[in-house]
Protein backbone atom coordinates (compact mmCIF):
# COMPACT_ATOMS: atom_id res chain seq x y z
CA UNK A 1 0.00 0.00 0.00
CA UNK A 2 1.59 3.40 -0.86
CA UNK A 3 1.65 5.92 1.87
CA UNK A 4 0.58 9.59 1.50
CA UNK A 5 3.09 12.33 1.47
CA UNK A 6 1.63 15.73 2.44
CA UNK A 7 3.02 19.07 3.44
CA UNK A 8 2.19 22.10 5.41
CA UNK A 9 3.65 25.49 4.96
CA UNK A 10 3.82 28.60 7.33
CA UNK A 11 5.58 31.52 5.54
CA UNK A 12 5.81 33.53 8.88
CA UNK A 13 7.30 30.57 11.06
CA UNK A 14 9.55 29.89 7.62
CA UNK A 15 8.65 26.39 8.33
CA UNK A 16 7.72 23.53 6.01
CA UNK A 17 6.50 20.34 7.42
CA UNK A 18 6.07 16.54 6.42
CA UNK A 19 3.16 14.54 6.91
CA UNK A 20 3.42 10.58 5.84
CA UNK A 21 -0.60 9.55 6.02
CA UNK A 22 -1.67 12.26 8.36
CA UNK A 23 1.41 11.96 10.65
CA UNK A 24 3.67 14.87 11.00
CA UNK A 25 7.06 13.19 10.41
CA UNK A 26 9.49 15.70 10.25
CA UNK A 27 10.57 19.05 8.36
CA UNK A 28 12.50 22.16 6.92
CA UNK A 29 13.04 25.44 9.02
CA UNK A 30 14.15 28.75 7.48
CA UNK A 31 15.84 29.21 3.89
CA UNK A 32 15.74 25.26 3.47
CA UNK A 33 11.90 24.72 4.04
CA UNK A 34 11.23 28.18 1.56
CA UNK A 35 13.69 26.29 -1.05
CA UNK A 36 11.97 23.10 -0.56
CA UNK A 37 8.22 24.78 -0.63
CA UNK A 38 9.13 26.06 -4.10
CA UNK A 39 10.34 22.75 -5.64
CA UNK A 40 7.09 21.16 -3.90
CA UNK A 41 4.86 23.78 -5.63
CA UNK A 42 6.49 23.38 -8.96
CA UNK A 43 6.08 19.18 -8.62
CA UNK A 44 1.95 19.87 -7.91
CA UNK A 45 2.57 18.31 -3.94
CA UNK A 46 -0.02 18.32 -2.19
CA UNK A 47 0.71 21.43 -0.19
CA UNK A 48 -1.72 23.49 3.15
CA UNK A 49 -0.56 27.00 3.74
CA UNK A 50 -1.22 27.15 7.55
CA UNK A 51 -0.08 29.69 9.69
CA UNK A 52 1.35 28.41 13.22
CA UNK A 53 0.62 31.71 15.56
CA UNK A 54 -3.23 31.18 14.39
CA UNK A 55 -3.04 27.75 15.06
CA UNK A 56 -1.41 27.21 17.74
CA UNK A 57 -3.35 30.33 19.84
CA UNK A 58 -6.44 28.55 18.68
CA UNK A 59 -5.15 25.41 20.67
CA UNK A 60 -3.94 27.63 23.60
CA UNK A 61 -7.70 29.10 23.92
CA UNK A 62 -8.99 25.88 23.68
CA UNK A 63 -7.21 24.10 26.56
CA UNK A 64 -7.65 27.51 28.85
CA UNK A 65 -11.81 27.08 28.47
CA UNK A 66 -11.65 23.59 28.85
CA UNK A 67 -9.20 23.44 31.65
CA UNK A 68 -11.66 26.55 33.06
CA UNK A 69 -14.53 23.89 33.14
CA UNK A 70 -12.72 21.01 34.43
CA UNK A 71 -11.60 23.33 37.64
CA UNK A 72 -15.04 23.98 37.93
CA UNK A 73 -16.73 20.90 38.22
CA UNK A 74 -18.71 22.00 34.82
CA UNK A 75 -16.68 19.88 31.73
CA UNK A 76 -19.46 17.01 31.32
CA UNK A 77 -22.15 20.18 30.71
CA UNK A 78 -19.45 21.30 27.37
CA UNK A 79 -22.21 19.98 24.51
CA UNK A 80 -25.04 21.94 26.37
CA UNK A 81 -22.81 24.98 26.86
CA UNK A 82 -21.77 24.74 23.23
CA UNK A 83 -25.02 24.70 21.76
CA UNK A 84 -25.85 28.06 20.96
CA UNK A 85 -22.87 28.03 18.91
CA UNK A 86 -23.98 25.26 16.96
CA UNK A 87 -20.87 23.20 16.99
CA UNK A 88 -20.52 19.54 19.07
CA UNK A 89 -16.38 20.28 19.95
CA UNK A 90 -14.49 23.21 21.34
CA UNK A 91 -12.00 22.59 18.36
CA UNK A 92 -14.68 24.04 16.15
CA UNK A 93 -15.52 27.20 18.25
CA UNK A 94 -13.97 30.33 16.08
CA UNK A 95 -11.35 32.22 18.61
CA UNK A 96 -14.36 34.97 19.05
CA UNK A 97 -16.27 32.46 20.49
CA UNK A 98 -13.12 31.15 22.73
CA UNK A 99 -13.08 34.14 23.73
CA UNK A 100 -16.47 34.97 24.81
CA UNK A 101 -16.40 31.74 26.21
CA UNK A 102 -13.15 31.96 28.58
CA UNK A 103 -15.03 35.88 29.83
CA UNK A 104 -18.12 33.90 30.45
CA UNK A 105 -16.31 31.38 32.59
CA UNK A 106 -13.49 33.26 34.11
CA UNK A 107 -14.53 35.09 37.54
CA UNK A 108 -12.17 38.01 36.92
CA UNK A 109 -13.68 39.17 34.05
CA UNK A 110 -16.99 40.02 36.32
CA UNK A 111 -17.29 43.27 38.26
CA UNK A 112 -17.72 42.81 41.93
CA UNK A 113 -21.21 41.88 43.12
CA UNK A 114 -23.58 44.58 44.77
CA UNK A 115 -24.96 43.79 48.09
CA UNK A 116 -28.23 42.42 46.86
CA UNK A 117 -26.47 39.47 45.19
CA UNK A 118 -23.93 38.80 47.68
CA UNK A 119 -27.15 38.51 50.01
CA UNK A 120 -28.76 36.49 47.30
CA UNK A 121 -25.51 34.16 47.06
CA UNK A 122 -24.91 33.35 50.98
CA UNK A 123 -29.08 32.45 50.83
CA UNK A 124 -28.62 30.38 48.07
CA UNK A 125 -25.36 28.57 49.67
CA UNK A 126 -27.01 28.31 53.00
CA UNK A 127 -30.03 26.20 51.16
CA UNK A 128 -27.17 24.53 49.11
CA UNK A 129 -25.89 23.41 52.11
CA UNK A 130 -29.28 22.36 54.14
CA UNK A 131 -29.63 20.12 50.82
CA UNK A 132 -26.08 19.03 51.50
CA UNK A 133 -24.82 20.13 48.04
CA UNK A 134 -22.68 22.28 49.64
CA UNK A 135 -20.37 20.27 51.93
CA UNK A 136 -16.83 20.92 51.86
CA UNK A 137 -16.52 25.19 52.45
CA UNK A 138 -14.07 26.05 49.25
CA UNK A 139 -14.69 22.64 47.31
CA UNK A 140 -17.45 24.09 44.36
CA UNK A 141 -17.13 21.11 42.16
CA UNK A 142 -20.40 19.99 43.76
CA UNK A 143 -22.25 22.94 44.02
CA UNK A 144 -21.24 24.01 40.41
CA UNK A 145 -22.38 20.47 38.99
CA UNK A 146 -25.52 20.87 40.89
CA UNK A 147 -26.59 24.17 39.63
CA UNK A 148 -25.21 23.68 35.90
CA UNK A 149 -28.36 21.20 35.96
CA UNK A 150 -30.64 23.03 32.98
CA UNK A 151 -34.11 21.77 35.39
CA UNK A 152 -31.69 23.72 38.31
CA UNK A 153 -30.20 26.67 36.83
CA UNK A 154 -28.04 25.74 34.04
CA UNK A 155 -25.69 28.46 35.24
CA UNK A 156 -22.82 28.95 38.04
CA UNK A 157 -23.71 31.00 40.75
CA UNK A 158 -21.38 33.99 39.75
CA UNK A 159 -23.27 34.05 36.60
CA UNK A 160 -26.71 34.47 38.05
CA UNK A 161 -28.64 38.06 37.99
CA UNK A 162 -30.72 39.41 41.10
CA UNK A 163 -34.12 37.76 39.16
CA UNK A 164 -32.27 34.44 38.39
CA UNK A 165 -30.89 33.92 41.97
CA UNK A 166 -34.16 34.85 43.25
CA UNK A 167 -36.06 32.27 40.94
CA UNK A 168 -33.55 29.52 41.90
CA UNK A 169 -34.03 30.78 45.70
CA UNK A 170 -37.58 29.56 45.42
CA UNK A 171 -36.70 26.52 43.64
CA UNK A 172 -34.25 25.31 46.48
CA UNK A 173 -36.86 26.35 48.60
CA UNK A 174 -39.70 24.13 47.53
CA UNK A 175 -36.90 21.26 47.06
CA UNK A 176 -35.94 21.55 50.81
CA UNK A 177 -39.20 21.43 52.18
CA UNK A 178 -39.99 18.56 49.74
CA UNK A 179 -36.87 16.55 51.35
CA UNK A 180 -37.91 17.80 54.94
CA UNK A 181 -41.56 16.39 54.29
CA UNK A 182 -40.39 13.29 52.41
CA UNK A 183 -37.85 12.47 55.78
CA UNK A 184 -40.88 13.77 58.12
CA UNK A 185 -43.34 11.38 57.01
CA UNK A 186 -40.55 8.43 57.09
CA UNK A 187 -39.94 9.04 60.80
CA UNK A 188 -43.58 8.34 61.42
CA UNK A 189 -43.66 5.29 59.49
CA UNK A 190 -40.73 4.06 61.63
CA UNK A 191 -41.95 5.30 64.89
CA UNK A 192 -45.75 3.59 63.63
CA UNK A 193 -43.57 0.23 63.57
Amino acid sequence: MEKKITYSYDSQANQLNVFVDGKLRGGFIGNIATNRFTELLDSGAEIKLTNMNTESNHKAKVKRLRGLWIKQGIDQYRDAIMEPYEVTSTKDLTDDQLDELIARFSREQHDPADDTIRHLRSDVLTLLTRLRVYTTPGDWTQVNTYLMNPRIAGKLLYQMNVAELKQLKIKLWSILSKKEECGKEFERLIASN
